[in-house]
């Protein structure tokens, strides 16, 4: 968290309550705190294989949320593939900062090979509804087609644009803030299939 700080001054840190119940949600986040559901983080060894490292990366991931709560960037209601692609894979990307890694690894490893093939079909989708989409908070999926691939998009997307900004902290501000997300996806030269 004082890499949360230290990337975002601005930055809220609320407290991280473990539930014990059953099923979902693995973690929700919003300006008050973040919540790990405790049975569903632990079954969900598909993300990350260690336990440990599977709770410091989604933590830093919530962690994230928080942040875009705080600063109204999170509201989902009609928001686009884009929008919700680039408030899930900045969680992603400023949770790998804070972190040293995603929560979603295992997207990486599905996906490698098919990158450009799965991003051209995300550039067809942005301006779509998020919701009821084949892009986010869809589950585990099929091999042929992974769940959350938004996750990973945005990740890409929001990887790419740190990488080119000449300010970092002005970066992940805007990452958090996400203002205009059509503007990010520009200023990132991020297109299907590239090299990160």
């Amino acid at each position: 968290l004082g890499k949360m700080r230290a990337l975002y001054p601005d930055a809220r840190l609320p407290p991280v309550t473990l539930a014990i119940g059953r099923g979902k949600p693995v973690g929700t986040a919003n300006a008050d705190g973040v919540m790990i559901g405790l049975e569903a983080l632990c079954a969900a060894d598909f993300m990350v294989s260690d336990p440990q490292d599977r709770f410091v990366h989604v933590i830093a991931h919530e962690y994230v949320h928080v942040q875009q709560a705080a600063a109204g960037s999170d509201d989902e209601e009609g928001a686009t593939v884009l929008k919700a692609a680039l408030l899930e894979g900045g969680a992603e990307f400023v949770g790998e900062l804070m972190s040293g890694a995603v929560s979603y690894q295992h997207l990486a490893r599905i996906t490698h090979r098919r990158e450009a093939r799965f991003e051209t079909g995300f550039l067809d989708d942005i301006d779509k509804p998020a919701e009821g989409s084949r892009w986010l908070y869809n589950g585990r999926g099929t091999p042929d087609w992974p769940g959350d691939l938004g996750y990973w998009v945005g990740y890409r997307i929001a990887r790419a644009y740190y990488a080119r900004a000449k300010d970092k902290r002005a970066a992940v501000r805007d990452l958090i803030e996400l203002r205009d997300p059509r503007a990010i996806l520009a200023a990132s030269g991020w297109k299907p299939g590239i090299r990160l």
